[in-house]
C-alpha cells in the first residue's frame, strides 16, 4: 500500500482524498492543517488515523511515501519545497507556486531529489478532452487557428461568499488567472499539443465592488492591465 499525507483539509483536501481512495492501493494515514485541533477534527470526519498540526510533523510520519499539497496558493511554493526536500513525492494543487523563478526552482530541486512530481490539472483526465487530445495529434480536425474558451462558475454569486482567493496577499498577482485561469491554459496545452508563449489580456470589472471579510466592502483592483 501506497502511503499518502495530505496538507489543508479545507476545500479541496477531502476531494483528494475522495479521489485516493477510489484509486486502490493507497492509503491515507495522515492529515494536516493549520493548527492540530483542527487537523484532529477533520482526520476524525474523513477517518483519517493521524492528524498533525504543522508541516514538519506530518513529513516525519513513518513509513510515509506521498504528499498532497492542498493548501491556499501562497502557501504552494514554501510546502512543496519542504516536502521535496524530505525526499518525498509530491502531487501539489495548482498553481505550483506564485513566480516562474519559484517554478524553475522546484522542478530543479525535484529532479535533484529523484522524486515523482506534479500538478493538479484534472481537466486532462475528462473523456472529452482526450478525445481532443487525440483528434488533434491524429491531424482529425485540420489544421488549427485559434481556440476560444471560457471559465464560468457561480462562486462569488452571493454577497457573503469570501474566502482567501479574494485577498490579494493570499492570491498572489496573478489572482484568478493563477488559480482558475491555469487550468484553461494547461487544458489548451494539452489538447493542441503547443505551449502558450505570448499573451496579451484585457482586465475588466464586472461588479463595481465585492464583499470584503466579515461583510466589509471594499473596491475592486484589477489583477492586471
Amino acid at each position: 500500500m501506497i502511503q499518502v499525507g495530505i496538507i489543508g483539509s479545507g476545500f479541496i483536501g477531502p476531494a483528494h482524498l475522495e479521489a485516493l481512495r477510489r484509486v486502490g492501493d493507497i492509503e491515507v494515514v495522515a492529515l494536516c492543517d493549520g493548527s492540530l485541533e483542527m487537523a484532529q477534527q477533520k482526520a476524525r470526519q474523513l477517518n483519517v488515523a493521524h492528524a498533525y498540526g504543522s508541516v514538519e510533523a506530518l513529513l516525519a510520519h513513518p513509513g510515509l511515501q506521498v504528499v498532497h499539497n492542498c493548501t491556499p496558493n501562497h502557501l504552494h511554493a514554501r510546502i512543496n519545497r519542504q516536502i521535496l526536500s524530505a525526499g518525498l513525492h509530491v502531487f501539489s494543487e495548482k498553481p505550483l507556486c506564485m513566480t516562474a523563478e519559484e517554478a524553475r526552482e522546484l522542478v530543479a530541486l525535484a529532479e535533484s531529489a529523484g522524486v515523482i512530481h506534479g500538478v493538479s490539472f484534472v481537466y486532462r483526465q475528462f473523456a472529452m478532452v482526450q478525445q481532443a487530445a487525440a483528434m488533434m495529434r491524429n491531424g482529425d480536425v485540420g489544421r488549427l487557428f485559434a481556440v476560444h474558451g471560457s471559465y464560468l462558475q457561480d462562486w462569488m454569486l452571493l454577497e457573503t461568499d469570501y474566502n482567501w482567493r479574494v485577498d490579494s496577499a493570499q492570491g498572489g498577482a496573478s489572482r484568478a488567472m493563477a488559480d482558475i485561469g491555469s487550468h484553461w491554459c494547461d487544458t489548451v496545452q494539452f489538447m493542441t499539443g503547443r505551449r502558450i508563449v505570448e499573451v496579451m489580456a484585457e482586465s475588466l470589472h464586472r461588479l463595481a465592488d465585492a464583499p470584503g471579510a466579515r461583510g466589509r466592502r471594499r473596491d475592486v483592483q484589477p489583477a492586471s492591465r
